[in-house]
């Protein structure tokens, strides 16, 4: 797949198999004002984000965008497009900005604390309308053992327990060969450097990284929201209020982007 390229029934991706035959590379105003279009027309977008060391002090390089009820999955190159990629607007008098920040478009995230901090930081972004699915995993254990659990999943867990069930091995085994193929590439302890996220053309086996777990996301809000238990009430509403203090703590001038207590749950909400 080339830079800027639409892949359709690609196949095989740096040796890797592809999940999805709509692949959307976008690293110019062109492509990233038919993305924008095609977003603004959303009622539920799924997000992801890729760089080195994401947080205010880090480098963002790839955001991963996929539209509920579509296939394509934009991949906005921040590399190349840097700042302009939040500010170009497309027919609507839209912007990837004002998406993020629009109340009538729900955005679901997967632990969007230290995304919050680098959006917000960076390229003054205040998040809007987000579901951090992280958090609707915890309320689905909540809700069934009628406990407030101690510790957050990470996403694969999360994956391996709700979603994987449902599938078929050979799903299953071709999510383990995309996910290992980056972090082959990218993971020091592999052997890989977080730099060549920076690196052009981006690594076909990356292109397929960045792209599954943003692929897989409206299908596990759905598996999750299926899962909720009889014990406690609202808990949609009550994830929704939690998503959005997750946004507004990455404001803060002492967030930290790592540490214990991003394991923790906190049982206010």
């Amino acid at each position: 797949m080339e830079c800027g390229t639409v892949s359709k029934n690609s196949g095989l991706q740096g040796g890797v198999p592809s999940f999805t035959s709509d692949i959307v590379l976008v690293n110019n105003p062109f492509l990233l004002r038919s993305c924008v279009d095609a977003l603004a027309r959303a009622t539920s977008i799924a997000v992801d984000l890729e760089g080195i060391e994401l947080c205010r002090s880090g480098t963002l390089c790839i955001m991963q965008l996929k539209a509920a009820g579509s296939e394509r999955i934009w991949l906005v190159d921040i590399v190349v497009l840097g700042a302009s990629a939040f500010e170009i607007a497309g027919t609507f008098n839209k912007s990837l900005k004002s998406i993020l920040q629009s109340a009538g478009i729900k955005k679901l995230f997967f632990d969007l604390r230290n995304d919050s901090d680098t959006l917000f930081h960076l390229f003054g972004v205040v998040l809007a309308n987000v579901y951090d699915l992280q958090l609707l995993e915890v309320a689905v254990r909540w809700s069934n053992i009628g406990i407030c659990p101690r510790f957050v999943k990470s996403l694969v867990s999360t994956m391996e327990t709700y979603l994987a069930p449902g599938k078929s091995t050979d799903e299953v085994r071709s999510w383990t060969r995309v996910k290992q193929a980056g972090r082959f590439l990218f993971a020091p302890e592999r052997g890989g450097a977080y730099d060549i996220f920076k690196q052009r053309p981006l690594a076909l086996p990356l292109v397929n990284y960045c792209a599954q777990d943003v692929a897989l996301l409206h299908d596990l809000e759905t598996v999750l929201q299926q899962r909720i238990g009889p014990k406690g009430r609202n808990w949609a509403t009550r994830v929704h209020a939690a998503s959005a203090v997750r946004v507004r703590v990455a404001f803060e001038a002492n967030y930290l982007p790592t540490g214990k207590d991003k394991t923790m749950v906190f049982a206010n909400w």
